[in-house]
């Protein structure tokens, strides 16, 4: 890559005239009024030159053209819900915040063919609210709350992966504008479940962090609300027992296994001890870990049989001495257990998190590979686990004593992250799950990615947007 497309915009000045010629008064920000849009959810902070808020797609293609053909640079944003830096202007105070927050409509929904388009700043709530009174839904489910744009520039997948997927399994069509002189817009947003109509291009987008263009708009494969549920909380004896557990219930259950998120029992601990208020299901029953399962099916009526086969499973596996015990609840009498983990940490020290994903047949192994390489390399730090075990997603936070802060600086903090991550490439993982290349890990990305897939990830880049004109990443 030119050194000069990296460089800070020398255009700037112009590009901004003109971006105050394209859009109303109040869509053009400076100063003070920038700061809502200059740091996510993982506190990445930055400065902004200018926060643009355009309206529709023609007003993107049109700041798009300008920033191309100034050599400004523009960095998109949804609801900055983010943990990777992905979409916070750099420190420079020359890059200019995307904003998609007012491209927030509904464009079109069709409950027969079940989907609906949705325009990139939607926030997902806002999505799900809309569609809740027709018995529908995105099945992305996770903590924040994401907008459409970023769950796609993330590929998001949360807690009920393990059924429905991530973006690129509900993903029907885009609609992307094009960091090329002419700020092209290209419609993909058929609703169209089966089109093999040349090469699948909107998949190019998924997952990369609007790099590659700015996503305005998406199309979605919509899913039935269930009708019939059943929550469970299970005391195991480690995490092969989980694994097994999970095999059974596969077997016992299907595609009707819903989720399956585990825990370790000094997390549950810590959660139990900063939120009184909650209350252990399994509190006489002591564990190496714990597993939260969901079963779930859009047919009513199926609540007693879920019941029955559940109950004969786990009698089952507690005969192989693979469960303790477990409990039957409602889910908001467990899922906050699990829910209030990252907040309890933050809590008790300072964390230092790690979403990864792995093959779930080597996540026992890893934990405790984990576990005995902190304990000798960084003794003062603990080591937490929870996460989507049923995927193989694993949130590991290394909990740091804030009397020890001091002594982790900006070097041995890289060496940390660097040792762990070595470890889960070791165990053929991702030190990535879920929340795709930014400032905040990029580093670890030109370490531990397939350099092979680098140069290729690089000259797509270079390829459609070749004056350097959107994102923090860049992937050459």
């Amino acid at each position: 890559m030119d050194a000069a497309l990296l460089a800070p915009a020398a255009g700037l000045a112009a590009f901004l005239a003109e971006a105050a010629a394209l859009l109303p008064p109040d869509a053009l920000l400076y100063g003070d009024a920038c700061a809502p849009y200059q740091a996510d959810a993982s506190s990445c902070r930055g400065q902004a030159a200018a926060v643009l808020l355009p309206s529709d797609a023609d007003a993107v293609s049109a700041l798009l053209r300008a920033a191309v053909r100034h050599r400004a640079r523009l960095v998109p944003q949804g609801n900055l819900s983010g943990l990777v830096g992905g979409a916070v202007p750099d420190g420079s105070g020359r890059q200019v915040a995307l904003s998609l927050a007012r491209m927030r409509r509904l464009r079109a929904f069709d409950p027969l063919n079940r989907s609906a388009v949705a325009e990139a700043g939607m926030p997902l709530s806002e999505l799900n609210r809309q569609l809740e009174p027709h018995g529908l839904w995105l099945p992305i489910d996770v903590g924040s709350d994401p907008a459409v744009g970023g769950l796609v520039g993330a590929n998001t997948g949360g807690s009920r992966l393990l059924r429905h997927g991530d973006v690129r399994r509900n993903l029907l069509g885009l609609e992307v504008v094009l960091a090329d002189e002419n700020g092209s817009v290209l419609d993909l947003t058929a609703p169209l479940r089966k089109n093999n109509a040349g090469i699948d291009l909107k998949q190019l987008f998924v997952g990369s962090g609007g790099a590659l263009g700015v996503v305005t708009a998406a199309s979605w494969d919509l899913k039935r609300r269930d009708a019939s549920t059943l929550t469970l909380f299970a005391a195991l004896p480690g995490r092969e027992a989980a694994l097994a557990m999970l095999d059974a219930c596969e077997q016992r259950f299907g595609e009707m296994l819903s989720a399956f998120e585990v825990m370790g029992a000094p997390a549950l601990a810590v959660t139990l001890h900063h939120y009184p208020a909650l209350r252990h299901p399994l509190a006489d029953s002591p564990a190496g870990c714990y597993a939260l399962v969901e079963i779930a099916s859009a047919m009513p009526g199926l609540d007693a049989l879920l019941r029955e086969q559940a109950e004969s499973l786990l009698a089952g596996l507690h005969q192989r001495g693979l469960v303790a015990d477990a409990a039957f609840a409602r889910p908001e009498a467990l899922w906050p257990l699990r829910d209030s983990l990252p907040l309890a940490l933050t809590a008790e020290g300072l964390p230092l998190s790690f979403d990864v994903g792995l093959p779930r047949s080597r996540l026992p192994a890893f934990h405790a590979a984990a576990e005995r390489w902190l304990a000798g390399e960084h003794p003062a730090l603990r080591l937490y686990d929870f996460g989507h075990f049923g995927d193989g997603g694993c949130h590991l936070i290394a909990l740091l004593p804030r009397e020890h802060a001091a002594a982790y600086g900006p070097a041995k903090l890289a060496m940390l992250k660097s040792g762990l991550y070595r470890l889960v490439a070791e165990y053929g993982g991702s030190f990535s799950a879920e929340h795709g290349v930014g400032p905040l890990n990029a580093a670890f990305y030109r370490k531990f990615s397939d350099a092979g897939a680098q140069r290729l990830a690089a000259g797509l880049q270079r390829l459609l947007d070749p004056a350097a004109a959107l994102g923090r990443h860049r992937y050459d």
